[in-house]
């Protein structure tokens, strides 16, 4: 077990700021869907730093991130 980013696809959609994407210090991990204006997660490829959970709730205040446990066969 291990924890991953999820994003909060209905709070992310209102703010469009990218700001996460672009302190994920992983690449292709952390990404933007441009038509939906939400961050997505490649869960595979996450590292579990939080990085972008700091960036959104204690930086921005917005709250559209969390960590969540994951296992081996998700």
């Amino acid at each position: 077990m291990y924890y991953v980013a999820d994003v909060n696809e209905t709070d992310c959609a209102k703010y469009n700021c990218k700001q996460c994407v672009l302190f994920c210090p992983e690449p292709n991990t952390l990404m933007y869907h441009d038509s939906k204006h939400v961050a997505w997660v490649n869960y595979s490829r996450c590292k579990g730093c939080a990085i972008c959970v700091y960036v959104c709730s204690d930086l921005l205040k917005r709250n559209c991130i969390q960590m969540v446990m994951m296992t081996a066969g998700d």
